[in-house]
């Protein structure tokens, strides 16, 4: 958070200029966040004050806030104790030891193998519009050869 605070500063002028400023700011809860999750990975208990001075925030209020809206959307997997003032960590289960990676794959390659079948129908079964009768072709050609020949 720091370095994102210095690099702010440091190029306030160019972000000013190209109009980007408030999007530059909007970046802040991302580093946040990602912030966050990285000390929900590394601890299993944090106090509030502690992530405050980590992340570089304000004050405990607004971390605890943070950090519970974080919780809300499903950022982090952690519980709160507001009396506590602190963050616990949920057990971070293996997404291997389930079926999700292997439901995933299956809707890949189900939808590659569509795709294919797909493909491979527009090859043998073209259009009607693309179907055209070829015979007035060769009695034109034939016409045209005789009459050079002829």
């Amino acid at each position: 958070m720091d370095n994102f605070k210095k690099v702010v500063e440091h190029h306030k002028s160019v972000f000013l200029q190209d109009k980007n400023f408030s999007l530059v700011l909007r970046l802040k809860h991302t580093v946040i966040k990602f912030g966050l999750k990285k000390l929900n990975i590394s601890y299993s208990k944090i106090s509030i004050s502690d992530i405050c001075k980590k992340l570089s925030l304000e004050n405990n209020q607004e971390t605890e806030q943070i950090v519970a809206k974080a919780i809300r959307d499903g950022v982090i997997e952690a519980v709160l104790d507001h009396d506590g003032q602190f963050m616990r960590s949920k057990q971070i289960t293996d997404v291997y030891e389930s079926n999700e990676p292997q439901i995933m794959l299956h809707k890949r390659v189900k939808y590659c193998m569509d795709l294919h079948e797909e493909s491979v129908k527009a090859l043998e079964f073209p259009p009607i519009e693309d179907k055209r009768d070829f015979g007035d072709l060769d009695e034109e050609r034939s016409t045209k050869e005789e009459d050079l020949l002829g």
